[in-house]
């Protein structure tokens, strides 16, 4: 038996509680996007109503689990679904019985436990395995090859988002307004446009907007609330693409882990700083859960951000060599290329060459501890008046 099931007591409290008080759940899961898109979707819902919210870290069955012990009354419970180890999407969506089922993406995270991207869309599609054929809605990014098979064989109704016209919610008009974030259009199939102001800088953050509006019509939130809720309310969870200004200086902080697939997003926002900088920094740390295929895509990676224009590469960790030597083979100045063992070693490099007016994107992991980075460089220049 798995995990949920075994806690009878658990679950018999959830039951009840749903029987009684009949809230919606919205269960999400992705390889990227899964973290903001659930805090907009719930900063959107608290306007009309209370949201049982978990915190970031909960998306294991266990930690689901203790969360759902002291269920109180809600109008709307909006999780996350982790995919960490084979089974546990299927465990926690079959506990949960979700209403809609939101997939953002299907990336490289978690290769290392999945072994291919078949098998973690196999291990993502179970969300969509328990809708409810009448009555639940998958809401999936249409411009994502394994999400795009994916709605043609769902039992539900679906929602596709994404850049496409094709898909029933699409942005468009869209400007990068550097560090006053973006202004967005919002088109929708089933009702009229929004045009929305946000302080959100990657265009991963405009699939995850797209996300958690097509969700918000889906539970009947009013254009105002939805509006209001995010021009007003919203801002980027820590460590995922939150922008930090402090005398001059600019940090878009997106610490809390790095996949190919979110490191080339993240980068061409820090390429949208360009007419409001001096110098542009990409500070990165490697990528997790690559599995065997950790070295090539780190290579790969190299040699798509050697045609950026950005000023200087610092990477650290293991494969910080691999990802400079493909970087050096088109940047041949040394000093704007330099691989680093440590966190600590980055940071007393960066402490003598940053200046005001300079924008630094920080780009995973938690393993490595990047937000340190962060950390220290905010501290470092609280207290001046220059950088």
């Amino acid at each position: 038996m798995t995990t949920m099931m075994n806690n009878i007591t658990v679950s018999q409290l959830y039951q009840k509680a749903r029987e009684t008080y009949g809230f919606p759940v919205v269960g999400i899961t992705g390889s990227n996007g899964k973290t903001t898109t659930k805090a907009m979707l719930s900063v959107i819902l608290r306007r009309a109503g209370s949201v049982l919210e978990f915190p970031d870290h909960a998306d294991t069955p266990e930690r689901i689990s203790a969360v759902l012990k002291d269920i109180k009354p809600v109008d709307w419970i909006v999780t996350k679904v982790g995919a960490h180890q084979t089974g546990h999407v299927a465990d926690i969506a079959s506990f949960l019985q979700p209403d809609l089922g939101i997939i953002t993406n299907i990336g490289e995270a978690h290769l290392a436990q999945h072994g291919s991207m078949e098998k973690i869309a196999l291990e993502k599609q179970a969300l969509l395995d328990v809708l409810d054929p009448r009555k639940g809605i998958a809401i999936l990014n249409g411009d994502n090859e394994f999400t795009r098979q994916m709605a043609k064989s769902v039992r539900c109704q679906t929602r596709l988002f994404g850049l496409s016209e094709h898909s029933d919610y699409y942005a468009s008009n869209w400007d990068y307004l550097g560090p006053d974030g973006m202004a967005i259009t919002v088109q929708r199939k089933r009702a009229a446009s929004l045009r929305l102001h946000l302080p959100i800088y990657s265009i991963g953050d405009v699939y995850n907007l797209l996300a958690a509006i097509s969700a918000a019509d889906s539970l009947g939130i009013s254009d105002a609330m939805i509006s209001d809720a995010l021009e007003n309310d919203f801002i980027l969870p820590k460590g995922r693409g939150r922008l930090i200004t402090q005398n001059g200086l600019k940090i878009l902080d997106d610490t809390h882990d790095s996949t190919p697939q979110s490191l080339l997003k993240s980068s061409k926002s820090l390429i949208n700083f360009r007419p409001y900088s001096d110098r542009l920094f990409l500070i990165m740390g490697d990528m997790t859960e690559l599995g065997d295929q950790a070295e090539q895509l780190h290579r790969m990676t190299g040699h798509y951000l050697a045609a950026m224009p950005i000023d200087y590469y610092f990477m650290v960790g293991k494969f910080a060599p691999t990802v400079a030597q493909a970087l050096s083979i088109r940047i041949k100045d040394p000093h704007r290329v330099k691989a680093f063992a440590t966190v600590s070693d980055v940071i007393d490099h960066l402490t003598g060459l940053i200046q005001k007016n300079d924008t630094l994107l920080i780009e995973g992991g938690e393993n490595l501890q990047m937000s340190e980075i962060v950390n220290v460089l905010c501290h470092e220049n609280s207290d001046r008046k220059k950088i």
